[in-house]
Formats: structure tokens, C-alpha cells, sequence
């Protein structure tokens, strides 16, 4: 077969392998959506996210997606729109089952979970403030990461008003000891880790920790965080988020990297193929499947004692013919007489 032949078999393989892959994506203008990619989205988080396992948003209540028969993590940013008696059970059967929730809210209706799971830890229903802050009072910052593997490459978290964490004890992350929450003074949790059944609730008193404004700062903790999340498959929920309206598509490439394994492989299926029509092997193969369905759907002529009966029915000898068919298949009368 002609040697181009298999180089554009080659080039056209690869080149599909290494193609860069799109899929159609849509975006959404609701804040903390990880649709959203402006300033108050969270689709930086939500790439970290997918790079580290696999995402689905929930566009539906948890029990019309039956979240309690799921295995993972729920991801909660910012709810606001209230969760039915329903949606609490199936949240309750999830975190029973060992699967974890990531519930990062300040004075939407986190509180409204908490209180469903039957939990008397609470979200303060006033900011914390702060005299250690980045742009401005708005935006306070803390170095007060008490967890080793959260705290790994962190110089600082910056928050913009946060609620604090009440009812808890040896929370993951305090605010700085100059902060100060409706006249008491001191260091405040924004980040604790709480069981639950066989599961457990990673509570965060601010959303905007995960927003695109606040990532660049916040990407060594958030990696952390993600990190030490015990199953990465992620559900991100979209259906509590009131202004939700995913309104563009678009393309976006999610795979630039080569499959050498995959390339290694082709090239060897190749090879084999050429291999197979240049030794001939391809036609001794064919001729060989011929000869089969020649034998299973041709015609079979007669054997040799039906031959034998329609020459004797001729007036020929019948033990004659034997002897002689005998000695054609032994080759005695001509191998011996002309030695082969």
C-alpha cells in the first residue's frame, strides 16, 4: 500500500487527538453564580473547582435532584431563596450518608439550613469590623489560620464584611484580635469545621471569599481548602440564587494538553496496519476467509463412495476404482516410479 497512505493516516489521527476540545458553556449575571464571570461571580472558584474533580450545577430544588441519593460535595455560595422542609431532608440524608457541604454565607438564609439541620451554630446578623483591613474598612484581612493544611502558603485572608460564627468552638479561621462585633472586641471565627452524621459542614461567614474580586488574594487558602474537601465531585447550586438567568452561550476550550499515551498507542495502530498489507498477511487472511465461506455456502460435490456407486451403475469395477483411488492418494504407482 502506498507509503502516503499511512502518513496522512498519522497526521489526520493526531491531529484529531491534540485538537483543542470546546463545548458550549453559558453565563449568568447572578452574584456568587459560578456562571458568573464578573467581579461578584465565583467562576474562578468554580475553574478551581474543575480542575480539581468534576462539577454539576443543581439548577433544580435537592429534592426534585434527589441530592440525598448523591455522593460528595454540595458547594452553597450566597443563597438567597428559602429551602423547603423537602430540600432540608434531602440535605440531611446527604450529610448523613458521609458527604460534605460547603456552606459559605453572611446574612442570607444560611441560617435558615443551619437551623433545619437542627444545629445551634449561627451566622451573626451583623458585619464584623475591623482595624486591620486591605482597600478599606469594608475589606478586613486576617493571618489568623489555625488549620496547618489551610493555613499552607497563606500570607493573609481578605474578606469584605464578614458575618461571624456563633456557638462555635476551635473554629479553622478567626478574624484578627482587633475586630470588634456589636460592642464585644476580640478575635472572631469566620471558617469552622462541623460533623455531621457520618458527614460534615465547612461553614464560611463570608461568600465573597470566593468571588472573582477577592480570588487573586484568596487562591492560596482556597486551594487549601478545596484540597482537603474528601470527595471532589462537586454540586454547586444555582437553584438559590434569586437573580439566576443564564442568558449567553458561548465556546470555551477545556483541554489544550497532548494524550501522549493515546498518540503512542495510534502510531502503534498504524504500524500494525502497515505491517499487516505490506507482509502480505492481509491477503493470506482474505483468502483465507474465502476458502471458509466457499466451504460453508458453496456447493459440495459428491464423496467418493457415491462416485464410486454412479461408475459401477456405468458397468465399471467397482473394487478397481477403489485400488486405483487408493493408490492415487498414497502416491505408491507414481512416486515410486519416478522418484518422487
Amino acid at each position: 500500500m502506498n507509503r502516503v497512505f499511512y502518513g496522512v493516516l498519522l497526521i489526520v489521527g493526531i491531529g484529531l487527538i491534540i485538537m483543542p476540545l470546546s463545548v458550549p458553556v453559558f453565563k449568568s449575571d447572578a452574584p456568587y453564580s459560578v456562571l458568573n464571570t464578573k467581579w461578584n461571580g465565583i467562576s474562578g472558584f468554580g475553574n478551581l473547582l474543575y480542575t480539581s474533580g468534576e462539577i454539576t450545577p443543581l439548577l433544580a430544588p435537592y429534592d426534585s435532584v434527589g441530592l440525598g441519593e448523591l455522593e460528595g460535595t454540595l458547594v452553597v455560595v450566597g443563597p438567597d431563596v428559602d429551602f423547603s422542609e423537602g430540600e432540608i431532608e434531602e440535605l440531611k440524608r446527604f450529610l448523613e450518608k458521609g458527604n460534605t457541604l460547603l456552606l459559605a454565607d453572611d446574612f442570607g438564609t444560611g441560617n435558615q439550613i443551619l437551623a433545619g439541620l437542627g444545629l445551634d451554630v449561627r451566622l451573626s446578623r451583623k458585619p464584623i469590623l475591623s482595624l486591620t483591613y486591605s482597600k478599606n474598612a469594608d475589606f478586613p484581612v486576617t493571618m489568623d489560620v489555625r488549620d496547618p493544611e489551610l493555613a499552607k502558603g497563606v500570607s493573609l485572608l481578605v474578606m469584605s464584611r464578614p458575618a461571624a460564627i456563633l456557638n462555635v468552638q476551635n473554629a479553622l479561621v478567626y478574624t484578627s484580635n482587633a475586630s470588634m462585633l456589636g460592642g464585644t472586641y476580640g478575635a472572631f471565627p469566620v471558617v469552622a469545621r462541623i460533623s455531621y452524621g457520618k458527614g460534615m459542614i465547612i461553614l464560611v461567614s463570608d461568600p465573597d471569599i470566593f468571588t472573582n474580586s477577592l480570588y487573586r488574594e484568596n487562591e492560596p487558602f482556597l486551594k487549601n481548602l478545596v484540597e482537603g474537601l474528601p470527595k471532589k465531585t462537586f454540586y454547586i447550586d444555582e437553584a438559590h440564587h434569586a437573580d439566576f438567568n443564564p442568558y449567553s452561550s458561548g465556546s470555551v476550550v477545556i483541554r489544550r494538553t497532548v494524550n501522549r499515551e493515546l498518540v503512542f498507542y495510534y502510531v502503534l495502530f498504524v504500524a500494525f496496519i502497515a505491517f499487516i498489507f505490506e507482509s502480505g498477511v492481509a491477503g493470506r487472511i482474505l483468502a483465507w476467509l474465502a476458502s471458509l465461506v466457499a466451504r460453508l455456502f458453496g456447493e459440495e460435490g459428491p464423496d467418493q463412495e457415491e462416485l464410486i456407486r454412479r461408475l459401477e451403475e456405468k458397468g465399471l469395477d467397482g473394487d478397481k476404482l477403489k485400488t486405483i483411488l487408493e493408490e492415487i492418494r498414497t502416491g505408491s504407482r507414481i512416486g515410486g516410479g519416478y522418484g518422487r
